[in-house]
């Protein structure tokens, strides 16, 4: 199976499920790379991709010298799980919701350095979306990141729910369709 395939299964996905996948094509390398560069990376330490799809944002984090062992990707799609695995053989792949990463993550949190998130929280259930945002601020530490995109160029990040988390900056990305917005969040 080759990328243009991985591009139909993500867009068939869309089709079958648009509110849980949010977008009828994967990221862009531009995003992906945008939001590896605000996650504030360290290769010693566990870096947690939330809805990595077919991988476009997950091939940038490893170019960054992420090791592909201290890369967990929660994906709730089994079958973008499989192209994950496929694509990243030793990348840990946890076919779960979101809505449980302290079960996941349990005694692993201190060594979290950064969640790098492509869930489409503006399409999800609101009750989906407070337990994800609850969930990613028990698993960081402090001094770690959150960083999360949205097609919402002009939302304001003080209406997301990280009473945890001070906003850091964001970064408007163009080079994607649709273009995006990419907010990065510190853990108090």
């Amino acid at each position: 199976m080759g990328k243009i395939s991985d591009i139909f299964t993500f867009t068939s996905r869309f089709f079958s499920k648009p509110r849980f996948t949010g977008s009828i094509l994967p990221s862009s390398r531009y995003l992906g790379r945008k939001m590896a560069a605000l996650a504030n990376l360290d290769a010693q330490k566990i870096t947690v991709e939330l809805g990595p799809g077919t991988g476009a944002i997950t091939s940038q984090l490893l170019s960054r010298g992420i090791p592909q062992e201290n890369l967990y990707c929660v994906e709730f799609d089994s079958e973008l799980c499989r192209i994950i695995k496929r694509r990243f053989p030793k990348v840990n792949v946890i076919n779960a919701s979101a809505e449980n990463l302290s079960g996941i993550f349990a005694g692993k949190e201190a060594q979290i350095c950064a969640v790098v998130s492509s869930l489409p929280l503006l399409s999800l259930p609101q009750k989906s979306v407070e337990k994800i945002l609850f969930e990613i601020q028990e698993v960081l530490p402090s001094g770690s990141r959150f960083v999360q995109f949205t097609y919402k160029l002009n939302r304001d990040p003080r209406r997301i729910p990280l009473p945890k988390m001070r906003h850091l900056n964001c970064a408007k990305v163009y080079m994607n369709f649709p273009p995006a917005r990419v907010d990065a969040f510190e853990k108090l």
